[in-house]
């Protein structure tokens, strides 16, 4: 297992949250983040590196 960092941004970029996510794939952390998007951008962080954006739909 692995921790990986969901990160809740505004609009303008600023962060509202980081959730640590426990994960056995990058594909599972990809879906657990993507379940946390409701209306502001999540980013998927694997430390120094982004693995996805995912971004709400308007």
């Amino acid at each position: 297992m692995k921790t990986f960092r969901a990160v809740v941004l505004t609009l303008e970029g600023e962060i509202i949250l980081t959730i640590g996510l426990v994960c056995a794939t990058e594909d599972e952390a990809k879906a657990r983040a993507e379940d946390l998007l409701e209306h502001d951008p999540v980013e998927l962080w694997d430390e120094p590196r982004r693995i996805a954006r995912f971004e709400p739909e308007h």
